[in-house]
């Protein structure tokens, strides 16, 4: 039998107040998998109550569904079996023709697993019902952007409609 082709699915991620990247000299987006030279990141747009909402498409390898989804692209990274997305902020300004600093380095990043996503999900939002969803604290318990691997918030991946401008409130109503 065939491999089924590649679905494309689009994915959201709520960051929920991060501190202000400017108290540490830096920017911060979502960090897309190019040579760390590049150190290329895509600003989100601010909502409600300081919250940042990334957005980016992703794709998953066609397969039968007899494995978890294998998903790749320009934001994707990580190796098979340990997928996952990074928020980051990095020094303000710096980009690679900048001399200085020498050897700049992530303020920190914040990694969001993909792993968690279940082929129910990913079918649901390759069929167009909505996009791929899952909030994480930006606010480190001291003070600072949250960074490593970070816990989803409420019930972790969830279905966003892809027509909703707001940003759902978190299961619980917090």
């Amino acid at each position: 039998m065939p491999t089924p082709a590649p679905l494309a699915v689009p994915i959201r991620i709520v960051c929920l107040a991060p501190p202000d990247p400017g108290r540490f000299n830096a920017a911060f987006g979502l960090q897309e998998r190019t040579k760390d030279s590049d150190w290329k990141i895509h600003p989100g747009t601010p909502v409600a109550q300081g919250d940042f909402l990334f957005s980016c498409t992703v794709s998953i390898r066609g397969h039968t569904r007899t494995t978890p989804p294998d998903f790749f692209g320009s934001f994707v990274h990580g190796k098979p079996g340990g997928r996952f997305l990074y928020l980051s902020w990095r020094p303000r300004g710096w980009h690679p023709s900048v001399a200085e600093p020498p050897a700049p380095s992530w303020v920190r990043r914040m990694k969001i697993s993909l792993q968690s996503i279940p082929w129910s999900l990913v079918d649901r939002a390759a069929s167009g019902e909505g996009a791929l969803l899952a909030r994480v604290q930006g606010t480190a318990p001291d003070g600072g952007p949250n960074c490593a691997s970070v816990t989803l918030l409420g019930e972790g991946w969830e279905i966003q409609p892809l027509d909703s401008a707001a940003t759902p409130p978190l299961s619980g109503g917090s």
